[in-house]
């Protein structure tokens, strides 16, 4: 099972870009951090010829694009800021300029069109010369089988890189023995704290069972005033039928597990952690045996791990 780590960031340069239809401002907070593995170094003119073959995805860039979020500009108009994390090595190679820097730019609008569907204008952007980011950072929560992943793409790995894929692996020496002391920061969630779906499968027949639906009034009072926590779901295993879902959530400002309502339904997730301002409420595509939900809250990454098991078609 992958995990999150989250991962600090710093400043590096802010792009102010606009949207492609209509013309709104939107600001990229381009960070730093060594959370995040670097590229494959290679120099301008391998990039040049790279991009001159036409197969530009030969050279790929690990970054984690954070979601779009709503501030005001100095004239006080309502614009977004997204912040864009890369490899702090790799930062120092683009943040003069030239052809690297453009080729990022480049994918950083393409992340964010595919991401988030916000297509930005590719001709009409800058680099702000007297902010290095607007708003405020944010922390970033990366999925360790991704930095895993960009490992082993490596062609020519480093005796660094081959130990840092040993500890992804879970091989190290001291790997076994660094879990143990942590298991009590592990909080698992009373069943009841789990609230299954009203038309339970376990005694009556299903038919005429009532369908879960969270209160759509306090979804709407939550959402007026809630901020969306940093989260990722995946399918295992990954081809053929699904077995189970696995959501991973990140929720930095709390602090105990009692501070956590879940909510999981046939084909819904409802989480919410009101006093700190979260709130995610999300379709899945995929019938979940919520009676067999699991959740654990870490305290120390403050990463809320759900495993949602999957009935058959």
């Amino acid at each position: 099972m992958s995990s999150l780590s989250p991962v600090c960031t710093h400043a590096g340069f802010c792009l102010k870009a606009f949207k492609k239809e209509s013309k709104e401002k939107f600001f990229i907070n381009l960070c730093q951090t060594d959370g995040i593995p670097a590229p494959e170094d290679i120099t301008d003119d391998q990039l040049m010829a790279i991009l001159n073959d036409g197969t530009p995805s030969q050279f790929k860039v690990p970054m984690s694009i954070s979601q779009p979020r709503p501030m005001k500009d100095n004239s006080g108009t309502e614009c977004q800021v997204c912040d864009i994390a890369v490899n702090c090595t790799f930062f120092k190679k683009v943040e003069t300029g030239g052809l690297m820097q453009d080729f990022l730019i480049t994918i950083v609008f393409e992340g964010i069109d595919s991401k988030y569907g916000i297509r930005l204008d590719e001709l009409d952007w800058r680099v702000l010369k007297n902010k290095k980011f607007v708003d405020k950072l944010i922390a970033h929560s990366v999925a360790n089988r991704d930095v895993k992943a960009v490992y082993e793409s490596y062609k020519n790995p480093t005796p660094e890189d081959m130990l840092k894929l040993r500890e992804l692996d879970g091989l190290s020496s001291g790997g076994s023995g660094e879990v143990k002391p942590k298991k009590p920061l592990i909080e698992e969630i009373d069943p009841v704290a789990i609230k299954a779906m009203k038309n339970d499968k376990n005694k009556t027949s299903g038919k005429d069972a009532a369908v879960y639906v969270p209160d759509p009034t306090k979804v709407a009072i939550s959402q007026a005033s809630c901020k969306k926590p940093d989260c990722r779901l995946f399918r295992e295993p990954a081809t053929g039928r699904a077995k189970m879902l696995i959501g991973e959530f990140y929720l930095p400002e709390c602090t105990s597990v009692k501070e956590i309502t879940l909510d999981v339904g046939e084909d819904r997730i409802l989480l919410e952690a009101r006093k700190k301002g979260y709130l995610l409420d999300a379709f899945v595509d995929y019938t979940i045996d919520s009676s067999k939900v699991q959740a654990k809250f870490n305290t120390e990454s403050k990463m809320l791990n759900v495993i949602m098991p999957i009935l058959a078609a």
